[in-house]
């Protein structure tokens, strides 16, 4: 029987082969995620600690893992297997252990069945949600993930803050996400998503909350749970899972996992709006889902701004509020009509200077005109002539 997850190792079980294991690992949230796939396989090895694994000879390694794998397979499905068995991987090639990948793998079965999670929310189910709940931080929550697209983990790997937050034209704000990382990355509130967190900003200092740089964006509100000051993980599930059933969201469930993930139908739609807007650039748009993208993805850096021009182009189309959107239209065609108005008059400016060039260059040849008719010029000029071919015979 494969143990359930959430359970952590003691210290005399992970011994020094977990400690090069968990220094490899990039993030806190994934190593929550190794640690309980490779407890599940220490458990099934049923070896006092994992050292005791690193040491075994390849072929009675080799067998343990294909038959955990063949086990793992009666009971979940191909893709979860491949997650379990990924952390296992890594485990081992940090310890430099040698085992054969390819036979182990070829035993998880291929899976034809559609993935879950794979179906974006529509704006109406998002504004549905948003009409479902009266607090405030909910309401923001659900802004945020529409507007931004960002992964769960990303509000506490590292816990997004108030100075992770900018200021951006047309009201809307900038996002630091993964700040101070290689992999961090820029993403964007629109006017919309960006007045609902004002407004849950002012809510938190009227309730005798002063506000810093450091104030989580996200705050703990449990007052059971004062472990830490931000919103984490468990709780944003629990909040969407709550707000999508008031909502009434239909969600088809296939095997454990639910067609409209819960945060992840936000990211489906963000990316949806995004590739499928011509306007916008297809690698720019890979940067604001925070994918890496071939060699675009390690060269291409743009700026803050160059991030923000490519998201305004999506902005209409992400805004939930039928009114904000139409708002949105009626500023984007005074723009596009004050543009063209500017324009307007920039190729009148340049026909006027053009005009007075042309008059002046017509008076000039006039002027040139006159004097070479008149016989005192011509004069003037074969003299002229006549004296420079002398002196150059002498």
């Amino acid at each position: 029987m494969i143990p359930a997850p959430l359970t952590k190792f003691t210290d005399s079980e992970k011994g020094k082969s977990y400690k090069v294991f968990e220094r490899s690992v990039r993030t806190k949230a994934t190593l929550t995620n190794y640690d309980n796939w490779l407890y599940a396989f220490f458990k099934y090895s049923r070896y006092p600690n994992l050292d005791k694994i690193a040491q075994l000879p390849t072929q009675k390694l080799q067998d343990l893992l294909k038959n955990w794998v063949m086990d793992l397979g009666q009971q979940m499905k191909p893709n979860s297997v491949k997650a379990y068995l990924f952390a296992v991987e890594h485990f081992l090639e940090m310890n430099e252990v040698v085992f054969h990948k390819k036979v182990v793998r070829a035993l998880i079965k291929s899976d034809d069945l559609v993935l879950g999670g794979d179906v974006p929310f529509t704006t109406e189910e998002i504004s549905r949600m948003l009409s479902s709940t009266t607090k405030l931080r909910t309401k923001v929550l659900i802004h945020f993930f529409a507007s931004t697209g960002i992964r769960p983990a990303s509000i506490e790997d590292p816990v997004l803050r108030k100075k992770h937050l900018y200021d951006m034209p047309h009201g809307c704000k900038a996002v630091k996400v993964y700040d101070e990382s290689k992999y961090g990355y820029w993403a964007f509130l629109t006017p919309e998503a960006a007045k609902s967190l004002e407004d849950y900003f002012k809510s938190r200092e009227l309730n005798g909350e002063k506000l810093d740089d450091d104030s989580p964006i996200f705050k703990n509100e449990d007052s059971n749970n004062r472990k830490n000051d931000h919103l984490s993980k468990a709780s944003l599930y629990q909040i969407l899972s709550n707000v999508m059933e008031t909502a009434q969201i239909k969600r088809v469930k296939n095997g454990k996992r639910y067609d409209k993930a819960l945060t992840y139908g936000f990211r489906k739609r963000f990316n949806g709006i995004l590739k499928l807007n011509n306007e916008v650039n297809s690698n720019i748009a890979e940067k604001l889902m925070a994918h890496t993208n071939g060699l675009d993805g390690t060269y291409l850096k743009p700026t803050r701004e160059q991030c923000f021009a490519e998201f305004a182009k999506a902005i209409q189309e992400l805004i939930i509020d039928p009114t904000e959107r139409l708002k949105a239209e009626k500023e984007s065609l005074e723009k596009e009509l004050s543009e063209k108005d500017e324009l307007k008059v920039e190729i009148a400016l340049l026909k006027k200077e053009s005009q007075v060039f042309f008059d002046g260059m017509n008076s000039n040849c006039k002027i040139i005109e006159k004097r070479v008719k008149n016989p005192e010029f011509i004069k003037e000029v074969v003299n002229a002539i006549k004296e420079k071919d002398g002196l150059a015979k002498q």
